[in-house]
């Protein structure tokens, strides 16, 4: 349980310490324009960790399922690999929309 508290602080401080040195950029700007920075920068943050422990959370279960699916039948390698794919998807999702909040 240790391992996977310090592994979800890992994938969680990261950004936000990255967040953090964008926001004493930021302060450089004026008031309003500061204060939108660091929104911005927090919610992109929060939006690929969380974003990175869904997808993690999901391979977990689809992985060793998939892998103990081909073990059994290997013609269902294919079907098997969308249901990772879509895993890793969410992932992928998290980092479109933290793009879209920084060209926004």
């Amino acid at each position: 349980m240790k391992d996977i508290v310090r592994k979800i602080l890992v994938v969680l401080v990261w950004p936000i310490l990255y967040s953090i040195i964008n926001i004493n950029l930021a302060y450089a700007m004026s008031s309003v324009e500061a204060e939108v920075q660091i929104f911005k920068y927090i919610t992109m943050a929060v939006s690929v960790s969380l974003s990175c422990i869904a997808a993690g959370w999901a391979l977990s279960k689809t992985g060793p399922a998939s892998a103990a699916t081909v073990a059994e039948k290997p013609e269902l390698f294919g079907r098997t690999m969308v249901y990772v794919g879509m895993a890793e998807g969410i992932a992928i999702y998290g980092l479109l929309i933290a793009f879209l909040i920084w060209i926004g």
